[in-house]
C-alpha cells in the first residue's frame, strides 16, 4: 500500500506540472502561431524584391569582368556580335540563379525569421503587427511607396547634383593627369 501513495504522489505531482505548464506552451503555441504568419506576410511582401537584389549581386560580377574582358581582347568590329552572344549567356545564368534564389528564399524566410520574431516581440505586438499588414489602410500606404521614395529621390537627386557633377568633374582632372603621367602623354578630360 506504501508503494502505491508514493505512485499516487508521484502521478499528483506529474498531473499538477502539466496542468501548468500546458497554458504556457499553449501560449507559445499561439504565439509561434503568430510569428509563422508574420513570416509568411513578410515572404510574400519582400521576398521578390530580396530574390533581385541577390540574383542582382550574382550577376554584376560576372557582368563586369566579361564586359571589361571583352573591351581588351576583342577587336571592335566584333564587339557588338560577341556582346550579343555574351547577353543570351548571361540571361540564362541570371533567369536560373533567380529561379533557385526565388526556391530558396521561399523555403528559408518562415526558418529565418521566426525564431527573431519569437525572441523580439510580444505575442499582442505579433498580434498588432498581423492586424496592420492586413489592413486596407497598410496596402494604401504600401501603394504610396513608389511615389513617395521617387519624391524623396528626387529632392535628393536635385539638392546634391551640382556637388556630385563637380566631383566628377575633379575626378575626370585628376584621373587624366595621373594616366597622362603614367602614359607620358598629356590630354584633356573625356567631354560628357
Amino acid at each position: 500500500m506504501k508503494s502505491n501513495f508514493s505512485q499516487l504522489g508521484f502521478a499528483i505531482f506529474f498531473a499538477a506540472s502539466l496542468a501548468i505548464s500546458t497554458p504556457a506552451s499553449a501560449q507559445n503555441d499561439a504565439k509561434r502561431a503568430l510569428a509563422v504568419k508574420l513570416a509568411q506576410l513578410q515572404v510574400k511582401s519582400d521576398g521578390g524584391a530580396i530574390a533581385e537584389q541577390l540574383t542582382a549581386s550574382a550577376v554584376q560580377p560576372l557582368l563586369a569582368s566579361w564586359s571589361q574582358r571583352l573591351d581588351e581582347t576583342v577587336p571592335p568590329a566584333r564587339q557588338k556580335e560577341v556582346r550579343d552572344k555574351l547577353d543570351v549567356e548571361l540571361k540564362k545564368f541570371a533567369d536560373n540563379t533567380q529561379k533557385s534564389i526565388e526556391a530558396q528564399v521561399a523555403k528559408s524566410g518562415e526558418a529565418a525569421m521566426v525564431p527573431v520574431f519569437m525572441e523580439k516581440l510580444t505575442e499582442d505586438e505579433l498580434k498588432t503587427i498581423i492586424t496592420y499588414l492586413e489592413s486596407p489602410v497598410s496596402a494604401k500606404f504600401l501603394a504610396l511607396g513608389p511615389d513617395a521614395t521617387n519624391a524623396w529621390a528626387k529632392r535628393v537627386v536635385d539638392a546634391t547634383k551640382p556637388a556630385v557633377e563637380g566631383g566628377a568633374r575633379n575626378f575626370d582632372a585628376a584621373a587624366t593627369r595621373i594616366v597622362g603621367a603614367a602614359t607620358g602623354a598629356s590630354g584633356s578630360a573625356p567631354k560628357k
